[in-house]
């Protein structure tokens, strides 16, 4: 076997190394947990031997030692493998591995064209081995083990502001000369990094990261020193914002308790509170009651059960449900970013929070709060890669230019539709609808829109408040107003993929890129990913080899991939990447090249089906590829709500979704609610056997 196998291709981030303390590292150390999975060693049963047949036979020959083909050594992950038996959990490593095998053999990618293809009786006595040892495990479905979640810094600065009632980041319409001025706090935090789940709230990418402590504590400093100066906040917390000059330690505890129980999310002790009382009774001989109270609220928001999602272990190998509070916590973090409310913290506590009139109505509550808007920030902002237009690296001191902004608004908006709406995720690919700004509209071309479609919404406009008209636009000196909703006019528009945004991220900075935008689509639209291969030849091979001394993009392309190794991707990268070529780097509309040469938008798929323009292509996705669309979205947002990469052991509950949400014409909230109420959100599973 010679090409190389398939396998997941995240996204690259630079680490912020900090210099942090010892004696505060040794503070939170325990609380880290190595989640770390066990073997023992016994005989397979007769499906392992039918594996271990066929991999030995078809396949070790190229995949063995120190130079295995794609960096797969298949001896060595035959002899792990043959060291577990059903019970066990299988280390992340080695099922990384089986599941690159797995795909490279159910996709038919493997052996290669020269070589004997496997049976269908080959391929289906592999994938039932799969079935038993990769998703099942002794016979049963489960969830695998649970790990312990940190909050990330979305969610801790959220929760920063909740608990106290105060806001720590910039006014959202204010500008800065023609920038968008990021705000302190956004400043001093690092940038997030996502894990192998595609998402910085990843519980095992959090763990592998240095605690940004010291940037926690400036933030924590400067969002006490807001609530102090606000009379809103001082008397949501204190009952009053005159305080008096003492207070007993009844006094003290009646304002410590209740904080306590929110910011630790019910998992508050009487040691909690004396540790409060006595920080307060420190701070208070030379200090102000308001600054002693400052004290202990800080004390509070350095505690580990603040920063981590605590739950309580049971030591099961099998699922077992979680509390309700902590169900409260996972809810709360899911739809809002943001640590439970008194409201659902109460109804937790009643022990009725899962019946499922309660649910629902806590569900509907959480969608109609201005912390919905988390899904589009953090969810799809990550998942399409359109956070990337705020990236600090790629602006200067000033701020993000308001174009920028502009097109990260229009995903932001769009997808917040998506979910107010409780719109169909088909139409991420094509709508007749589209959010678009003052800022890019003439990029588009205004002809192309007209009044909106009537959408109906199920859910509060969270957003309303940011478009400032009359009165309120008044004494600000530059404002920045958000996109509106327009309807299409014409076929070049519609969904996301062929918005000024995601076009733009898909292209170079001087020039499109079909093999890149072909390959944003497979990942971030089809969810297959794929691995960039070895020994690429040079580019410039394929235009010395072509006759005519000034091919066309598309005659490059052809050529370089022209070999057998190559085609196997370009196949399906090329159709769907020239598909989009009408797109310009800045997602403007164009019939031709810089130097007159046509576009060729038209392509064939995989599937034989052909295409003329993006239109069309459009269509295609929405017919042969549907399935795959919906899954993709449901795999997405189950391992931003589960803060993980998906497993193997995963895809029963994602088949149960997918026929959840089929029946629901693909409705975005219907992934929402069938998320909420499978075994993987209501559970946790402890490591061992």
């Amino acid at each position: 076997m010679s090409t190389s196998l398939v396998t997941h291709s995240g996204r690259k981030c630079r680490k912020k190394q900090i210099r942090v303390p010892l004696f505060v590292v040794a503070f939170f150390s325990f609380f880290f947990i190595n989640v770390s999975a066990t073997s023992s060693t016994v005989a397979g049963n007769a499906s392992d031997r039918l594996m271990q047949s066929l991999i030995s036979e078809r396949c070790v020959e190229c995949h063995h030692g120190e130079d295995a083909e794609a960096g797969l050594d298949l001896e060595a992950i035959l002899r792990s493998t043959e060291k577990t038996q059903p019970h066990d959990s299988i280390p992340q490593d080695l099922l990384d591995s089986w599941v690159r095998i797995e795909k490279a053999i159910t996709q038919r990618l493997m052996p290669p064209a020269d070589e004997a293809s496997l049976s269908d009786d080959e391929v289906n006595s592999f994938t039932a081995w799969v079935r038993e040892r990769l998703v099942l495990k002794n016979g049963q479905p489960h969830i695998g083990p649970t790990p312990l979640r940190r909050l990330t810094q979305e969610e801790f600065l959220n929760s920063l502001e909740d608990l106290l009632g105060i806001s720590v980041r910039n006014q959202y319409n204010h500008l800065h000369s023609v920038h968008v001025e990021k705000g302190l706090v956004d400043r001093v935090l690092p940038v997030g990094v996502p894990g192998n789940s595609g998402f910085n709230n990843d519980a095992h990418a959090l763990a592998a990261q240095p605690v940004p402590l010291l940037a926690f504590l400036k933030c924590i400093d400067f969002a006490l020193s807001k609530m102090a100066g606000s009379a809103a906040a001082r008397k949501k917390l204190f009952g009053t914002d005159a305080l008096p000059d003492t207070l007993s330690d009844q006094q003290i505890a009646s304002i410590a308790g209740p904080f306590l129980s929110r910011a630790l999310r019910g998992r508050n002790t009487t040691d909690h509170l004396n540790q409060a009382i006595a920080s307060y009774r420190q701070a208070k001989p030379e200090k102000s009651t308001l600054v002693a109270l400052k004290a202990m609220l800080r004390t509070i928001l350095l505690l580990p059960e603040f920063h981590y999602r605590l739950e309580t272990a049971m030591g099961q190998s099998v699922p077992y449900p979680v509390t309700d509070i902590e169900f409260a916590t996972r809810l709360s973090y899911f739809l809002t970013s943001s640590t439970p409310d008194d409201e659902l913290l109460d109804i937790a506590a009643t022990g009725k929070i899962r019946e499922s009139a309660t649910l629902e109505k806590q569900i509907r509550r959480l969608l109609n709060t201005p912390r919905r808007l988390s899904l589009s920030e953090s969810f799809a902002a990550q998942w399409i890669g359109f956070d990337e237009l705020l990236d600090e690296t790629d602006v200067d001191e000033r701020g993000v230019p308001t174009t920028r902004r502009a097109k990260y608004d229009e995903l932001l908006y769009f997808f917040d539709e998506l979910f107010k709406s409780d719109l169909s995720v088909l139409n991420i690919i094509e709508s007749d609808w589209v959010y678009v700004s003052n800022y890019t509209i003439n990029a588009y071309g205004k002809d192309q829109f007209q009044n909106p479609p009537p959408l109906k919404s199920v859910h509060a406009d969270v957003l309303g408040d940011r478009r400032l008209t009359g009165k309120a636009r008044r004494g600000i000196e530059r404002i920045y107003d958000p996109p509106v909703l327009r309807g299409l006019k014409g076929e070049r528009y519609g969904g996301i993929i062929t918005s000024a945004a995601v076009m733009s991220l898909t292209s170079a900075p001087q020039r499109t890129s079909p093999v890149r935008r072909g390959v944003w689509m497979l990942d971030r639209m089809l969810g297959q990913p794929l691995e960039a291969p070895a020994n690429v030849p040079p580019i410039e091979n394929a235009i010395q080899s072509l006759p005519a001394k000034k091919p066309s993009k598309l005659e490059i392309i052809r050529a370089h991939t022209a070999l057998p190794a190559c085609m196997l991707c370009h196949q399906d990268i090329d159709p769907i990447g020239f598909g989009l070529e009408n797109f310009d780097p800045e997602g403007r509309w164009r019939n031709t090249y810089r130097d007159k040469r046509a576009i060729e938008s038209e392509g064939t798929l995989p599937s034989g089906k052909t295409f003329a323009n993006p239109k069309e292509l459009k269509q295609q996705l929405l017919t042969d590829y549907r399935e795959s669309v919906v899954r993709n979205f449901i795999r997405r947002l189950m391992a931003y709500a589960l803060g993980r990469a998906l497993q193997p052991y995963d895809r029963i509950t994602e088949d149960m979704i997918y026929q959840r949400v089929l029946k629901s014409s693909y409705r975005s909230n219907a992934v929402i609610h069938a998320i909420i109420d499978s075994q993987q959100f209501n559970c946790r599973q402890d490591e061992g056997s």
